[in-house]
């Protein structure tokens, strides 16, 4: 049999020596023994186990995992359960010799990767480099949902918040976890926030608890932030000094000191609807019942003029344009507001799908991403989202990608850069894409 070779061949020959480890700890059973152990509907033989434990090849996912099922557990008479607490990263450690497998079959040249390139090109390098296209696989389907993404200020990190109670840190570059999960919320993690400066990781959840961990310990600095209601979104002051936890009302904490956080005196903003969005200079929009936006000074808590009203259903997400004016509130469609004067600057945009779920303008303001459907059906096979994005300058609409996920997409974030866009949903998959560019003599919407 030819060995396999390169990277692949080594990263397999490794693997199959931590397989050979986990048969001799729990009972070292001969081949044939390994193969009558199999659940009922899988089938190993002796011959593919053989293979598998000399690192002679990489079977299917479903063997590989059966395999390991049956190892984990062979000295108690069981196979281990799909929840086994193991298995997660060696579902990972199939995925990446898959993708070595594929590198290492492409007739794709090595593209060198420049020392200051953009995290952007790393990532698609990276991608092409294993002979992937830019849609990237997904990487979460064993954590119960995505229901909460962002990305760190620098791109490298991406934290997910998950239905299993816990948030995961992402490599963005490698594709892979950059480290164990954290542990502590109590119910299901729905918001996920970095701090300016990328030391804090603010999380909330179901638990009506909002939480700060240092991202290089990944340890909790403060105890848990009591909050009325459910944590739907996290909001960091552009100075990190206040963190704006949203539940059935807002309240702001004074994070100076992270370890010792104060909340202000009250709560403000009631009948949410969705995210809060804040500007870089203190204003915050929240999104109400009945079309309404409100404006607020978030310092002090207070309205500031009439609401904006333009919708005739609920507003269902907010986005702001990084250093400009521009407000998008999205509904049954897509609304651009003048911050400033409290002024509708062009005509509805039109979405495909039932209601605007999430929203968001592109870091440097080129580009707006709404994604639309159905939030409410219990159809196995719906709801069906879609995308629809427009380039800001004169507000035409792009080619859309394929959303690529079955069901509900509970998160989004942009990256840093402008150029990756990241999508969680309650299927399980965190998804990371390219999006359509624009020439960067086109100015973005002011």
């Amino acid at each position: 049999m030819r060995t396999a070779k390169g990277d692949f061949g080594r990263e397999l020959r490794l693997a199959a020596a931590e397989l050979r480890t986990l048969r001799a700890l729990h009972g070292d059973p001969t081949l044939a023994q390994i193969a009558a152990r199999a659940p009922r509907g899988q089938h190993l033989s002796a011959s593919g186990i053989s293979a598998t434990l000399r690192g002679h090849n990489l079977p299917s996912r479903d063997y590989y995992l059966t395999l390991v099922r049956v190892l984990l557990a062979y000295d108690t008479n069981k196979v281990a359960s799909l929840q086994h607490p193991d298995l997660p990263q060696w579902r990972d450690r199939w995925q990446r010799l898959s993708l070595l497998r594929h590198a290492q079959n492409s007739t794709l040249a090595r593209l060198p990767t420049e020392h200051h390139a953009a995290l952007s090109e790393q990532v698609v390098l990276a991608a092409l480099r294993r002979g992937q296209h830019v849609q990237l696989p997904p990487t979460a389907e064993d954590l119960g949902g995505v229901w909460a993404v962002t990305f760190s200020p620098d791109g490298h990190l991406l934290a997910t918040g998950h239905g299993a109670k816990t948030v995961q840190l992402w490599n963005t570059v490698a594709q892979r976890r950059a480290g164990p999960a954290l542990f502590g919320h109590t119910g299901r993690v729905t918001s996920v926030a970095f701090s300016p400066d990328g030391r804090l990781l603010a999380t909330g959840s179901e638990d009506a608890t909002a939480r700060l961990w240092d991202v290089e310990s990944r340890t909790l600095v403060a105890e848990p932030l009591q909050n009325a209601g459910f944590v739907d979104s996290l909001l960091f002051a552009l100075d990190g000094q206040s963190l704006y936890v949203q539940g059935r009302t807002i309240r702001r904490w004074d994070i100076t000191d992270p370890r010792q956080p104060r909340k202000a005196e009250k709560h403000f903003a009631n009948n949410l609807t969705c995210a809060p969005a804040l500007t870089n200079d203190g204003l915050l929009i929240t999104g109400h019942a009945e079309g309404v936006a409100q404006v607020w000074n978030a310092q002090e808590q207070t309205r500031i003029d009439a609401p904006l009203r333009g919708h005739t259903s609920d507003v269902t997400a907010l986005a702001l344009a990084l250093g400009s004016d521009v407000l998008a509130t999205g509904s049954d469609d897509v609304q651009l507001w003048d911050v400033r004067t409290r002024q509708m600057i062009h005509e509805p945009l039109e979405c495909p799908g039932d209601m605007v779920t999430e929203m968001a303008f592109s870091p440097d303001a080129r580009i707006l991403v709404a994604i639309s459907g159905d939030r409410v059906s219990d159809a196995p096979e719906e709801p069906d989202f879609r995308f629809s994005i427009w380039e800001t300058a004169t507000w035409t609409e792009l080619p859309n990608p394929q959303i690529g996920h079955s069901g509900q997409v509970t998160a989004s974030a942009f990256s840093p850069d402008s150029r990756l866009f990241a999508t969680g949903g309650a299927d399980g998959l965190l998804r990371i894409r390219t999006l359509p560019t624009v020439t960067p003599n086109e100015p973005p919407a002011t």
